[in-house]
């Protein structure tokens, strides 16, 4: 019998204790069919019914300690042992239902106090079970050596015990001596080995712990017909956890076919795999983690299995990029050379291979025996192409000229000849397609023009920090000097206060952009959505921006167009982010307006608000249509331009409305001003 399904609690699948258990349960079922045996047998029997007490005692202690040890009580049902005095009491010391006579009752005494003695060491857990047990049956014994009159013992009577020929008292001491010697002995090798286990589970699990391999133990169930019922996973390792996304309260004792859908999805038939062990090493990739893994599988006893799972994401990858690489240079071999030229010395052309005749216009019949000055070539190539023929067979060297091939179609490459040496008489020539190489150059030449175009508008960008910072910082400090001096009047201090104010205010807008500029660059700023009214945002900015534009430049007006006049209009988005991109783009609107109007709000369109800031002041040309949303730029980018400010706000915008999930649009005309608006999803109550 496997009654593995009956202790697997016992502090996990190796445990010594779960294996004393167990032996200690197929003892106690085998007391009880004994017992209950013995008194079927003694009742039919009328001369044996006397020793049913002693029998129904034992049977009874066996019984208690089965369903002990069901209860996950092992120590409770270790003490059991406790109650065989009372046995022995019917067996051995009552007149009426003692076995035999008082003569023979001390060697069966003895008998089954030694064997709780061995009992004991077997399955003791503490010295002081057999410090207890050694007092209860001394009593036990003295009491019965009472009753037969042999204590204290003198020349006259036999004092032989069980083993020895010396009192029965004596014999009971050395041995309990003995047995408590052993005990101590098994007891201390049993601890050295549970601590040495520990140590080694301990050293396991860590190594678990640290390593970069998954680990997931499976422990399969039965049913009565000793068939596979289920499978749970009774433990995980860090790595597992962190691979599939997954916690350990999420999937320990849970059924697999609870469990592993979620895990492993539809990526492989885990229940083929695990449940019927039909593959113990494969790779699968797991589509919804994107990632590789070699599964290994094995099992070390019956109903476990334990699964590594190797990630392998970076060799897959690496493997299918050579695999790419792979096919890429075979294509290209296949197709290099295009144009095999074998020309002789005097420049006349007598084999013609190409593996893309569509490269050249003319067909083989046309070029071989033909010479160089009949190619369509101009007198100074032909020339240059004749000397190098005589210059590569007499120097055995490999000269290169690059030519230009007008095509059928109208298109013109640019090809590269090498010249080889073949023999004394004859060279090859290889012709290579360069077009692409040749517009790559000029691709990197524009590139590095950009490149130092980004670099001096970065340079131009910091000067412009630095002077939009100390302009302020210069401004406040001045002020604040003046404002403390006793030379000003307490109007003009007031004044000066005033300027500090506002120059701090526009030197914390100077930073904040800064932040923000990091903060998008390095793709730290979070999008935390949450629902609010519309109505009520727009007309805070209104008044924001209506109580200081007469500071700013009073010759515009600012105007907010609402869209609805409902105030349960919603959105349910980052109020904090759309907040500062609307005053970002009204920022900007103002700046670049001498005079006019600056209008901003929203319009209503089909299910979603659409919000613009829009402003009559210079526009913007064409050509700068793809510069305006990229850092340190504005349409006019001198360090001494007419319009202060970093020249980030737009793509300070433009970041900022791709993380709440939008994107920023304009319009623009020169000098008739722009309207810059993005979407947002409309909800209303």
């Amino acid at each position: 019998m496997n009654f593995d399904s009956l202790f697997q609690d016992y502090e996990g699948v190796f445990s010594l204790t779960k294996q004393r258990t167990k032996v200690l349960f197929i003892f106690s079922l085998t007391g009880v069919l004994t017992t209950v045996v013995l008194t079927v047998a003694f009742a039919f029997n009328v001369d044996h019914t006397k020793y049913l007490p002693g029998i129904i005692v034992l049977g009874s202690m066996f019984t208690l300690s089965a369903i002990l040890l069901l209860q996950k009580n092992y120590t409770a049902a270790l003490r059991i042992v406790y109650f065989l005095p009372l046995a022995l009491y019917f067996f051995y010391i009552n007149p009426y239902y003692a076995i035999s006579g008082s003569s023979n009752a001390i060697p069966g005494l003895l008998s089954f106090i030694y064997f709780g003695f061995l009992y004991l060491i077997v399955f003791g857990d503490k010295p002081i079970t057999v410090i207890l047990y050694f007092f209860e049956t001394l009593l036990t014994l003295l009491i019965t050596l009472f009753s037969a009159n042999r204590l204290p013992a003198d020349s006259t009577q036999t004092t032989v015990g069980l083993f020895l020929p010396v009192h029965p008292l004596i014999e009971f001491t050395i041995t309990s001596a003995l047995s408590f010697l052993i005990f101590l002995f098994f007891n201390n090798l049993t601890t050295k080995i549970s601590a040495d286990k520990a140590k080694l589970e301990d050293l396991i699990n860590e190594s678990l712990k640290l390593t970069n391999i998954g680990v997931m133990v499976l422990s399969i169930s039965r049913d009565e017909h000793d068939e596979k019922s289920g499978m749970k996973i009774i433990q995980t390792n860090a790595c597992f956890e962190k691979n599939f996304r997954i916690s350990k309260s999420e999937i320990l004792q849970v059924d697999y076919s609870d469990i592993f859908p979620i895990i492993f999805r539809d990526s492989f038939n885990w229940q083929e795999v695990f449940f019927h062990s039909g593959k113990n090493c494969f790779n699968v990739y797991i589509k919804h983690l994107e990632k590789s893994f070699l599964i290994q599988s094995f099992s070390p006893k019956k109903d476990l299995i334990i699964s590594t799972f190797t990630d392998t994401t970076d060799q897959w990858n690496e493997t299918d990029r050579l695999k790419k690489r792979e096919s890429r240079l075979t294509n290209l071999l296949g197709s290099l050379p295009d144009i095999f030229f074998i020309i002789e010395k005097d420049g006349t052309y007598i084999d013609y291979v190409t593996n893309n005749p569509e490269l050249m216009k003319l067909s083989q019949k046309d070029i071989i025996g033909k010479t160089i000055f009949d190619m369509g070539f101009s007198n100074l190539m032909a020339n240059q192409v004749y000397s190098s023929i005589q210059y590569v067979i007499e120097n055995d060297n490999i000269e290169t000229i690059e030519y230009g091939m007008e095509l059928s179609n109208g298109k013109t490459l640019i090809f590269e000849m090498r010249l080889a040496k073949l023999n004394d008489n004859q060279i090859i020539s290889i012709g290579r397609d360069i077009t692409s190489i040749k517009e790559y150059q000029q691709q990197l030449i524009e590139a590095k023009k950009k490149t130092e175009e980004a670099s001096r508008l970065k340079s131009s960008f910091l000067e412009n920090i630095s002077h939009e910072i100390r302009t302020p910082m210069n401004a406040i400090l001045g002020f604040s000097n003046m404002a403390i001096s006793d030379l000003y009047s307490e109007s003009e201090k007031s004044r000066f206060l005033d300027i500090i104010i506002k120059n701090g205010e526009y030197l914390i807008d100077v930073i904040t952009n800064i932040i923000d500029i990091s903060e998008i660059e390095s793709g730290t700023i979070s999008f935390n959505p949450d629902p609010f009214l519309v109505n009520e945002m727009f007309m805070n900015i209104y008044q924001k921006f209506q109580s200081k534009i007469e500071s700013i430049n009073p010759n515009i007006k600012i105007k907010l167009s609402i869209g609805n006049d409902s105030s349960d209009i919603e959105i349910i988005n980052d109020s904090y982010l759309i907040i500062k991109i609307i005053n970002h783009l009204v920022e900007n609107a103002i700046k670049f307006t001498k005079e006019g109007t600056v209008t901003f709000g929203y319009e209503l369109e089909n299910n979603r608000i659409k919000i613009f800031a829009q402003d009559t002041g210079i526009g913007i040309e064409e050509k700068d249509y793809e510069n305006i949303f990229e850092f340190f730029r504005q349409v006019d980018n001198r360090v001494s331009r007419s319009y202060s400010g970093t020249g980030a706000g737009l793509k300070i915008v433009k970041g900022l409305t791709e993380i709440i999930g939008s994107n920023i649009e304009f319009n623009s005309a020169p000098k008739k001003g722009s309207v810059f608006y993005f979407y947002v999803p409309l909800q209303i109550n």
